[in-house]
């Protein structure tokens, strides 16, 4: 007899695109912003959006008076835009 085994929707997205999942996306983020979750004020926002015919994570986040904001290449994890300002 064999076994059926489903993937969740984060794992069917992987396969079918091998597409970062928006944790993947925020960890890119905060690896380059050499900071970790759990010193971040808030994350705004995190949304997949489209540019120039790619996919693209949109990470914005807050620490210490400080807005960071990431543009992440959906499938390969490459930041291609990154800025940080003061609040």
């Amino acid at each position: 007899m064999s076994e059926i085994n489903k993937l969740n929707d984060n794992e069917l997205e992987k396969v079918a695109g091998g597409t970062l999942t928006q944790d993947e996306a925020l960890g890119k983020a905060l690896e380059h912003a050499q900071l970790r979750r759990d010193q971040l004020d808030f994350v705004k926002k995190a949304e997949m959006d489209y540019e120039h015919g790619r996919k693209v994570w949109e990470i914005k986040f807050y620490q210490g008076g400080l807005e960071y904001e990431y543009d992440i290449d959906a499938e390969n994890g490459k930041i291609l835009k990154f800025e940080r300002d003061w609040d």
